[in-house]
């Protein structure tokens, strides 16, 4: 059978038997009698057979009047039905709609037989018309329910699929909104109980003035929210006129922009209950397997919200033990300018190991200092705290950049003893000295620094290196000295910035050097952050990051 809208003719052979062959496709329809003398056009019909076409109870009887009630979209198909109905005797059965004078759309079913003249010809067809109106109302509607289900199932397998890859409260509730119009629902909010107060603790919605209307929750909001919380099971209110029914005292607002409402408690791991609040745009009957998945859904939601909080609490615990190990305040040196930062990009406790430094040398001089220890974890980072407290202690000594790295490598490849735990580290060592603009530079396997002087490209300098840190205790570093202008600015990154393009270091390196342009003449706190924030907009930063700029001051001048 077609759709609603469409004709379906269906043709019995002379031979069948009829029993049943003018029974209704519907237990329960309006059925009206008509003959129609195929060869002059006229039909002979009951009263009811003219008004389930439109037509006045003493109206024209003929076929051309009947058609003219067809449905426009229909009647093509139901000329040809009636030109093949006309061809042959036997049994036929035609779906079509009409329109009504109030211009609604009626379905109706006619079946009917054509039967022979004396010559054994097509004469008439006689038969019955039924209103199938309800009945494809009825098969819509359960379409309908069919395709929303499907809808709502492929969506939940998306948002448990979304929430155990999310590890932010952001990333999760950007999950949750993408399910709002599946649901029908126009915003929601997680609202926890702290202390007499209700708390949003997360929320979205699909426009701004709903997401407005969550920030201070309104009577409704936290009457429905207290109840759900008190009775520790969901308040589902269907439309405007239920809340005001149920709640009297919340009338002045039942007329507001959201029509419908449910609120769900919610469990957390240590017993704590909180209430996802949803609000709908319509009225809702909330069938029980809507209300079933809403509240799968905000028990995954409410999970995820636990897990994303944990994460951020360790990731907020563990950075400030990464930033407790690297220099506190801005770095300065007489002759020097520099700014430097540091980005985590790892979430809970796997945090990363680079740092930097800048050490004022006993001769006047300045080493600038950048470095990676590999992974990501709490073991990665104690032991960069302890690599730059060795670097600073070897420079304080006096001691030359292929010596202060010889003797770190040492050191690491001595730590090193536990090949489960053993970790390499990259390092480049810069001692500049400020009066003459001399530097001596060392690299154990890590990017080389770039220069950017005055009024001339950023460039990588050509600076042979050695294997990262503990690798090999009996690595050698070799020195490359040369002299910069004043005005000069180096630049050193970790690889986490040069890598942020696709993990392409080449095309990372390409986007460090056109940011560095016009350095020797900007402010670079400036510049630090517009590298960083640049490249995590463009690619997002997928490693941690540190970053250090020192500018050689003209004389006299400090910017």
């Amino acid at each position: 059978m077609k759709d609603v809208g469409s004709v379906r003719t269906t043709a019995f052979r002379e031979d069948e038997p009829d029993s049943g062959a003018f029974q209704a496709s519907a237990s329960s329809v309006q059925a009206g009698f008509y003959c129609w003398e195929i060869a002059t056009g006229e039909v002979s019909c009951d009263p009811l057979t003219l008004a389930l076409h439109s037509m006045p109870e003493n109206g024209p009887s003929d076929i051309s009047s009947f058609l003219a009630s067809v449905h426009e979209s229909d009647l093509a198909d139901v000329r040809h039905a009636l030109g093949v109905i006309a061809e042959s005797c036997g049994n036929y059965q035609i779906e079509y709609r009409v329109t009504s004078k109030d211009g609604r759309h009626r379905s109706l079913e006619a079946r009917g037989r054509v039967l022979p003249d004396a010559d054994g010809l097509p004469a008439r067809m006689v038969g019955v018309v039924m209103d199938t109106t309800a009945v494809h109302e009825r098969h819509e509607a359960e379409k309908r329910r069919l395709y929303e289900r499907a809808t709502r199932d492929r969506w939940m397998r998306e948002l448990t699929s979304a929430l155990a890859a999310a590890v932010t409260v952001k990333d999760i509730m950007t999950a949750a909104q993408a399910g709002l119009r599946t649901f029908g629902a126009g915003a929601l909010a997680v609202i926890a109980p702290e202390g007499n107060r209700l708390t949003v603790v997360a929320s979205c919605a699909d426009d701004e003035q709903n997401e407005d209307s969550l920030r201070v929750l309104d009577a409704t909001a936290r009457t429905l929210v207290e109840e759900s919380l008190d009775r520790r099971a969901p308040v589902l209110i269907g439309s405007a006129d239920a809340l005001i029914a149920g709640h009297p005292h919340l009338a002045p607002l039942g007329r507001s922009s959201p029509q419908a409402w449910a609120a769900l408690p919610v469990t957390d791991s240590r017993g704590r209950v909180s209430s996802c609040l949803v609000s709908f745009p319509e009225q809702q009957e909330f069938l029980p397997e809507e209300r079933a998945l809403l509240v799968a859904a905000t028990g995954l939601l409410a999970q995820s919200l636990e897990r994303a909080g944990m994460y951020e609490s360790e990731h907020a615990l563990a950075t400030e033990l990464q930033r407790g190990m690297l220099p506190r305040g801005p770095l300065t040196v007489p002759g020097v300018t520099i700014a430097a930062r540091y980005q985590a990009a790892t979430s809970g406790m796997w945090i990363g190991g680079d740092w930097y430094d800048a050490i004022s040398l006993p001769d006047g001089g300045v080493a600038l200092v950048i470095g990676d220890v590999q992974g990501h974890s709490v073991h990665a980072a104690s032991l960069m705290g302890r690599l730059r407290t060795a670097v600073h202690a070897y420079a304080n000594e006096g001691h030359s950049p292929a010596a202060v790295l010889e003797r770190t490598n040492r050191l690491l490849a001595e730590l090193n003893t536990d090949p489960d735990r053993a970790l390499f580290a990259t390092c480049c060592y810069i001692a500049l000295n400020p009066f003459d603009g001399t530097l001596r530079v060392c690299r154990a396997g890590h990017p080389a620094p770039a220069l950017i002087p005055p009024r001339e490209a950023p460039r990588l300098l050509d600076v042979p290196g050695g294997l990262p840190l503990g690798i090999d205790r009996e690595q050698r570093y070799p020195t490359t000295r040369l002299r910069i202008a004043p005005g000069s600015v180096l630049a050193l990154t970790t690889d986490g910035l040069l890598e942020a393009v696709n993990k392409d270091i080449d095309q990372g390196t390409e986007r460090f050097l056109r940011g560095l342009r016009g350095a020797p003449t900007a402010d670079l706190e400036t510049l630090v952050d517009d590298l960083l924030d640049g490249t995590q907009k463009a690619h997002s930063l997928g490693d941690d990051v540190a970053l250090l700029l020192a500018r050689l001051d003209r004389p006299g001048h400090r910017n």
